[in-house]
């Protein structure tokens, strides 16, 4: 497949501007409060960095959980639906419903009926594990011709990478920082921009808040 033909998934993204619009609740985006700690398991539904910028949605840590958004609409780049997100002190959790990435063509998709990431300590002394659900996933492009459907698989393994010309889908992205981990449903990178989809995060020793990687 030659990356001219690829480059329709997902590409327009780079060059969207606009302002970030919110369907439903008042608290669909909730960010940690300037000058507060970090803390060492929190989940997000959904965050953007890069030519679009979208702060961490529904962001939770073990002393505001749950957190919800009744969903997201960046026109031209991604929608959701609901947005469920909760942390305890061994365990964290994201949900997010009715997932849509654009391409250039409303057609033009990554869809998923929900995506979810789970993170959780060992009770007998080894490293975080956890893992991602993906619900009625795929990738089309109808406006491409000859691009077959990609399905999305329902339970990935850790770090299952599609490659896209200069478009990379990471499924259930896993990333330690030391002892801790940071599980990521579904993560879309291009240059200039990166968008992360259910993420939960957890670990015992705090080092640091998230970042564009997690």
């Amino acid at each position: 497949m030659k990356g001219t033909s690829v480059k329709g998934i997902l590409s327009r993204a780079v060059k969207v501007a606009g302002s970030l619009g919110v369907v439903g609740g008042a608290l669909a985006f909730a960010a940690a409060p300037a000058g507060a700690a970090p803390t060492p398991t929190y989940a997000y539904g959904l965050s953007a960095f890069g030519v679009i910028h979208i702060a961490l949605v529904a962001h939770v840590n073990v002393g505001s959980t749950p957190q919800v958004s009744a969903g997201v609409v960046y026109p031209g780049f991604a929608t959701t639906g609901g947005i469920l997100d909760r942390a305890k002190r061994f365990q964290a959790y994201s949900q997010v419903g009715a997932v849509k990435v654009y391409g250039p063509q409303q057609v033009d998709q990554l869809n998923a009926s929900m995506v979810s990431s789970t993170c959780r300590l060992s009770l007998f002394g080894g490293p975080p594990f956890g893992g991602a659900t993906i619900q009625a996933g795929s990738i089309v492009a109808p406006s491409v011709p000859f691009f077959p459907p990609i399905p999305l698989i329902r339970n990935p393994a850790p770090n299952t990478v599609i490659n896209l010309g200069p478009v990379t889908v990471t499924l259930n992205k896993q990333t330690f920082n030391g002892p801790v981990l940071t599980v990521t449903g579904i993560y879309i990178t291009f240059p200039g921009q990166d968008l992360s989809i259910a993420v939960s995060r957890c670990g015992v020793p705090d080092v640091g808040p998230p970042n564009s990687n997690g």
